[in-house]
């Protein structure tokens, strides 16, 4: 028989209520031996009063309040006061207020229940609510979205079934590792999108009230490698010498903010495992209590530890006071100087404004995306980066991640590596990485009708940030061609009002790489009208993107000079065992040129260059010498720093062609797919111009 993973909570839910309401108004849980952990605002509901009223309620005004245990029977309790955090308003933070949470105690005559265990959640984790009175069958899955200061972002997954009202107060739990991962706090009023008080609240609230943490004394997690690694960490704790225990047991409390105590190792090793920081802070808690003997090198414990933590993964790369300090230095710069800098060091990594309202959530997501024990993190890559932007405090970043890399145990080498490349990037001016990067642009979503001059398609102008601004659509009725260049027309000039862009990508439907979209005459304001491709860069992407291991893979290989293939079987040949080959210059007839354009996307070519057709020749022998000196041409065209010239040399090529059929320039084709950003997060619910959304 399957063991429910839902007993735990069940047997510890309780359901808030105004004394002698048949209905009750919101929920909570058994957080600690005879203590509840509800919202503040559910117990000002009970009362009558105003949800924000920050008042603590009087022993006598909780006289007017019901606690039941469900699970135990019908009869309710009078709750007293433990705690009391009042919901506060924090404008332009990001989560809608602050505090919101109350502890209260169940008088001695309540039935002993066991607490729930407090743990965090990963990102994208499913988790699960329910209503006031706990009943099964109002079950709602949601997903953990983003961490937004002490709130956890959370979107419905499967359920029809949407969190509302009386769901406050209510635990979120996880089902997976059978513990507590925040308590509900609020619903947006327009969309299914909710939001919970997230861990890192509800331990400071039990710290607070002198209670010592669930999960935190003693209890070794249920998931059998977890198990293994809290069974790992007791036996080394539990082999140091008593004197350097405690030393490093007092520092890693400290850096927890746990009350002090006599923990033995099992329950150090717990408190640990409970925060989703725990695993560094033991590493360097431990460290610095080794200080004098590490000066005559590691200490067997010492790195037994640090081994321990960086094979486990932990959810966060940095200790507490390692990421406070790093959130100080990087709290005062603008976040569009962070993403450039992101930008420029891990161009890999798909970064977007929106979804980071401050420094200390764009360090998250930076750890999130943590590399193999030794090797260098993206964290430090993107820090290193930032100090060879800043002059003036370049030096105290530096320093900090000299630190952290130590600690992390990077190989040797890589830190200097990494500086090298910052340098070589700011000396070249590319500091915001490529001409892309961090720069308007408009992309455009293009599907064949299957006749001649009609499309389906979406025109979408975003800004710097990644963030839609306008939107053109025509996606119920095929529009012609006349048409689309017209609302092109519209987009192109937008984006020339941003000022310096990235021009316009056409995302488009396999076999439709032949179509000469640079060519099409767009009206201009001044000289009527234009190729497309002659006053701005124009590329091609996929709807559909390549596999995205290959794909970053090479993109972060740009350094690389251009293959040369002039069919496809060399291409599948070459492709299949050099995976750090990023640019080809496809030199096959045009006829071959779609099933060349997937072979390098099936192996997740970021860039590709061709000739959509070459000019007449008078023979077969005539051609195959046109095609050589073409691919001639196009190889010294790309040059050897591609990267960065290669975009704005095709254009130029282009602007000679403008009026000449004849001219290289004007079958120029260029496939650009930057990973950094995906078309499967775009949205179809963006802004229109045209009727409605799109």
């Amino acid at each position: 028989m399957i063991a429910d993973p839902d007993a735990p909570v069940r047997r510890a839910w309780v359901s808030v209520a105004a004394a002698g309401a048949p209905h009750p108004v919101g929920a909570g849980v058994v957080i600690a031996d005879g203590h509840v952990l509800t919202c503040a605002h559910v117990l000002n509901a009970a009362l009558g009063r105003d949800k924000m009223a920050a008042a603590a309620p009087t022993s006598d005004d909780l006289a007017a309040v019901s606690l039941t245990l469900p699970d135990c029977g019908p009869q309710p309790y009078r709750p007293e006061l433990a705690c009391w955090l009042p919901p506060s308003a924090n404008p332009g933070q990001g989560h809608g207020w602050d505090g919101d949470l109350a502890l209260l105690r169940l008088p001695a005559q309540a039935p002993a229940v066991t607490p729930v265990r407090l743990a965090d959640a990963e990102l994208n984790s499913t988790l699960w609510a329910w209503y006031a009175d706990g009943d099964g069958r109002s079950a709602v899955d949601v997903v953990v979205q983003k961490v937004i200061g002490p709130w956890l972002l959370l979107d419905p997954r499967n359920a029809w079934l949407a969190v509302g009202p009386g769901y406050s107060g209510g635990p979120l739990w996880s089902s997976a590792t059978r513990s507590l991962a925040g308590i509900v706090v609020s619903v947006e009023p327009d969309v299914r999108r909710y939001y919970a008080i997230g861990p890192a609240a509800v331990r400071q609230l039990l710290v607070r009230a002198g209670l010592p943490l669930p999960a935190g004394r003693g209890e070794a997690p249920r998931d059998p490698r977890r198990a293994r690694l809290h069974r790992q960490l007791t036996e080394t704790l539990d082999a140091l010498p008593q004197d350097r225990y405690t030393a490093g047991l007092a520092r890693l409390l400290r850096m927890l903010r746990l009350p002090p105590g006599p923990y033995d190792p099992e329950e150090a090793a717990s408190a640990a495992l409970a925060d989703p920081r725990g695993l560094p802070a033991l590493r360097d808690a431990f460290r610095d209590a080794f200080r004098d003997a590490e000066e005559r090198g590691p200490t067997a414990a010492s790195a037994r530890l640090a081994d321990l933590a960086a094979r486990a993964c932990p959810l966060r790369l940095l200790a507490p006071a390692d990421h406070a300090e790093l959130c100080g230095m990087l709290s005062v710069l603008p976040m569009s100087r962070l993403l450039a800098a992101a930008r420029a060091a891990v161009p890999y990594l798909p970064l977007r404004a929106d979804r980071l309202p401050d420094a200390a959530a764009f360090i998250d997501c930076l750890e999130n995306r943590q590399s193999e024990p030794g090797v260098m993190p993206p964290l430090l890559q993107v820090v290193e980066e930032i100090a060879v932007q800043r002059p003036d405090d370049g030096d105290e970043l530096r320093e900090w991640s000299t630190r952290v890399a130590d600690r992390l145990r990077v190989r040797g080498g890589a830190l200097d590596q990494v500086r090298a490349l910052a340098r070589a990037r700011a000396r070249a001016g590319a500091g915001a990485g490529d001409q892309g990067a961090g720069r308007p642009v408009v992309r455009v979503w293009l599907r064949d009708c299957g006749r001649p001059d009609a499309y389906t398609y979406d025109i979408r102008l975003y800004d710097g940030d990644d963030r839609p601004v306008e939107c053109w659509t025509a996606v119920d009725e095929p529009r012609g061609h006349e048409q689309l260049c017209r609302e092109l027309a519209d987009a192109v000039a937008m984006l020339a009002d941003h000022g310096e862009n990235a021009g316009v990508e056409f995302l488009l439907e396999d076999g439709s790489f032949g179509l000469p979209i640079d060519r099409w005459q767009i009206p201009t304001r001044l000289l009527g009208p234009r190729p497309l491709g002659v006053d701005r860069f124009v590329v091609l992407r996929g709807q559909e993107p390549p596999a995205r291991g290959w794909w970053e893979r090479r993109w972060g290989c740009r350094g690389a000079a251009a293959s040369v293939l002039d069919d496809v079987d060399s291409a599948d040949d070459l492709l299949g065992t050099d995976l750090d080959a990023a640019f080809v210059i496809a030199a096959c007839p045009p006829d071959d040129i779609d099933a060349m354009v997937r072979v390098c996307r099936h192996y997740g070519v970021p860039v590709v260059l061709w000739q959509r057709k070459r000019v007449a020749a008078e023979d077969a022998g005539a051609l195959l010498e046109l095609a050589a000196d073409d691919a001639g041409t196009l190889l010294e065209l790309a040059g050897e720093d591609w990267p960065s010239t290669l975009r704005e040399g095709v254009r130029r090529h282009r602007v000679k062609a403008r009026a000449d059929e004849q001219h290289l320039g004007a079958h120029l084709a260029l496939l650009w797919e930057d990973p950094r950003w995906d078309p499967r997060r775009a949205r179809l619910t963006e802004p229109t111009s045209k009727g409605g959304a799109a």
